[in-house]
């Protein structure tokens, strides 16, 4: 049985909890399926201070963080368009 493609990935929810130190990523792919994906610690520290220092006129938040997902592995393919 051949399993759908996954072809594009929508963000649906981006939660940054500071003091839990905790980001909840959650995706809806064009297959329906939805998928959350969370860093946490110190990680999730790092990152936070560094998406509240960018500069996000030249580069969205949106690209980033379907950039980070596909880096860390957590989706594969590559960002393309303007998000």
């Amino acid at each position: 049985i051949a399993q759908p493609t996954i072809s594009t990935y929508t963000i649906q929810s981006l939660n940054l909890k500071w003091a839990q130190a905790v980001i909840d990523v959650t995706l809806l792919d064009n297959v329906g399926t939805t998928q959350t994906f969370t860093y946490s610690g110190a990680t999730a520290t790092t990152l936070m201070r560094a998406l509240n220092t960018a500069d996000l006129s030249v580069k969205s938040l949106y690209r980033r963080v379907l950039e980070r997902l596909t880096a860390d592995g957590f989706i594969s393919g590559s960002v393309s368009g303007t998000p």
